[in-house]
């Protein structure tokens, strides 16, 4: 067999998989078992097909030794991570959300607790339950704890010297602390394209292990490097891309040849072996395929890049290698996706190198008031430049745009047609030009539609043209995650929210709408005008019907009034209208 390791490792994720879609379903996790089973056995000799069945079944035990532990009462647990209004703590190596009494906690902390678990997985995240916390001890303030403090002290520092918010991104650029990161930061790095890069990952690995062994050498590069992974967090990507760099070295060491896509495999085994539920967690899938179609199509691109600069062509091919698996995983889980990747990681990625070196290096030197304060003013010489190349890159990157399953499936049609075409399968040529047409489809509006929402979370005005989707509401705090639930159901690119009186927005340069008062408003295109009413309970339906060039928009109230979340469907009782060369049609639906 060649390359073991690859079929290994597919077999341990497997196993775990099905373990999982077993929870849920045990005619599917029946058929992935059977399945698997079924071609091992047809397709590999006896002895691989036992070692695969082996490492199958212990992917399955691994899984359940995992999420199958009850803590006791009192029990102890780390502090790991702070979120809004609970705790994330680590029993025994596996995930726990701690909730109540916990005002005075900080991460890091051992503390015994005394309470209540309830046994509810999260299994994407590794989370085995909710601990209820009636009471708590703390413990001893050991090393783990110090360096959850030094990680603190450090931000405090900064803070003073460069800002918070330059300071909250040198803390998830070098130490993985994305918690200081504001949501609207996250969200422009997404539209970037460079969110890998906000928290540490494979990226940031390669860059510390590379200095460290041109400074002090392989041995203790390899040490340091290992302290580093720790140090940040010891998430799945960086820990891959620490293993493959030790694999790497070694290799060399022992004069052995170095297969880098069994590398890949053995890091993939060993993190599954400890935590099963990475095979469904994102950062580690993401992780995995990007790493290879870089292994895998990197060298292939470059070449065909030949006439442009060396750097150039290096940096494009690695980009667009690394999209070629996870552009469709991305379709099914995220399923948004930024068009400026290329230019975000052409510009940008360089920048927050520096910042990563000279970040790393202040943990050096941090005692030292002088140097510290020296190496600040470098990275802000850096976010400077940072900042400036922020506002280019964000005029020419296009929107943020919203994949759909549809999209992910061409995606895969498109990559396996080319692979079939080049194993002279030539009638295959076709398939990308009917999977583009498709999506096309599927995304693009020839004419301007309007879609009206009132009901009792809010109201909401969806206008669609060609690719763009814009949404205008109006609504109150505590109904905030209805437009949230739109927004995802709908892919929408940009959100109006509770527009002042007279707002204007333009659709095209024929059509604008002009909103008065509660949502009611004027749609007008080109020398026509369309008025708007939304039902607000107290209308004369008669009257208003009566009027005309008038859109009544009657209002849907839930039948679960003590329900908060009044709408399994987030369009309920929604009315849609198309606009035809200055005409407008509504468009029936299936209640109608």
């Amino acid at each position: 067999m060649k390359r073991p390791l690859v079929f290994y490792s597919i077999s341990l994720a497997l196993g775990s998989l099905s373990a999982l879609v077993f929870l849920d379903n045990v005619f599917i996790a029946a058929v992935i078992a059977a399945s698997f089973f079924i071609i091992m056995f047809y397709t590999l000799k006896i002895k691989f097909c036992i070692l695969n069945a082996i490492f199958f079944i212990f992917g399955v035990v691994s899984f359940n030794m995992y999420f199958n532990i009850r803590p006791q009462d009192p029990s102890q647990i780390r502090v790991v991570e702070k979120k809004n209004y609970y705790f994330i703590g680590d029993y025994r190596g596996r995930k726990i959300m701690l909730k109540n009494k916990l005002d005075k906690l900080k991460e890091g902390e051992s503390i015994k607790v005394y309470g209540n678990f309830k046994r509810e997985l999260n299994a994407q995240k590794g989370i085995i339950g909710t601990y209820y916390i009636k009471k708590y001890e703390t413990g001893k303030k050991d090393f783990i704890y110090s360096i959850y403090e030094f990680k603190r002290n450090i931000y405090e520092r900064f803070k003073e010297v460069i800002g918070e918010e330059r300071s909250a991104l040198v803390m998830a650029l070098c130490y993985g602390e994305t918690s200081y990161i504001s949501q609207d930061e996250m969200q422009k790095f997404q539209k970037l394209g460079v969110i890998h890069a906000v928290s540490v990952s494979g990226f940031h690995m390669a860059i510390i292990y590379q200095v460290l062994e041109s400074i002090v050498g392989l041995k203790i590069a390899v040490i340091v490097s290992a302290l580093y992974v720790f140090f940040t967090g010891m998430a799945a990507a960086t820990m891959r891309s620490f293993i493959m760099i030790f694999l790497f070295k070694l290799s060399k060491k022992f004069f052995k040849e170095y297969d880098s896509i069994s590398s890949l495999s053995l890091s993939a085994l060993i993190l599954i072996a400890v935590k099963p539920y990475y095979v469904v967690d994102l950062g580690f899938d993401l992780s995995f395929l990007a790493t290879l179609g870089i292994l895998l199509y990197n060298g292939k691109i470059y070449r065909k890049l030949f006439m442009l600069p060396q750097k150039l062509a290096s940096s494009m091919s690695l980009t667009f290698s690394s999209q070629i698996f996870t552009l469709p995983y991305i379709a099914f889980t995220i399923q948004n996706f930024s068009w400026g990747f290329m230019i975000g990681n052409l510009f940008l990625l360089p920048l927050f190198s520096i910042i990563v070196v000279l970040g790393n290096a202040v943990l050096c030197i941090c005692f030292v008031e002088p140097l510290f304060k020296l190496l600040c003013k470098a990275m802000e010489v850096i976010f400077t430049a940072i900042d400036g190349a922020n506002m280019v890159v964000l005029k020419l990157c296009p929107e943020i745009i919203y994949l759909k399953y549809i999209d992910g499936l061409a995606f895969i049609a498109v990559f396996v047609s080319f692979l079939m075409y080049k194993k002279g399968y030539r009638k295959l040529k076709y398939v990308p030009i009917v999977c583009f047409i498709l999506v096309f489809l599927g995304v693009y509006a020839p004419f301007m539609n309007i879609t009206f929402i009132n009901n009792d979370n809010g109201k909401a005005a969806i206008i669609k043209q060609g690719i763009n989707k814009v949404m205008i509401c109006s609504y109150d705090d505590f109904h905030s995650s209805w437009i949230t639930n739109i927004k995802d159901d709908q892919y929408i690119g940009k959100v109006i929210t509770n527009p002042v009186k007279n707002f204007t927005y333009i659709i095209n340069s024929n059509a604008y709408l002009n909103i008065d008062n509660d949502m009611n408003s004027k749609l007008h295109v080109k020398n026509k005008e369309f008025q708007i009413l939304f039902d607000d309970g107290n209308r004369n339906d008669i009257e208003v019907f009566s009027r005309n060039n008038c859109i009544f928009i009657p209002r849907i109230k839930s039948q679960n009034k003590n329900s908060t979340k009044k709408y399994e469907n987030p369009l309920e009782g929604s009315t849609s209208y198309v606009i035809i060369f200055n005409m407008i049609f509504r468009i029936p639906t299936i209640c109608d």
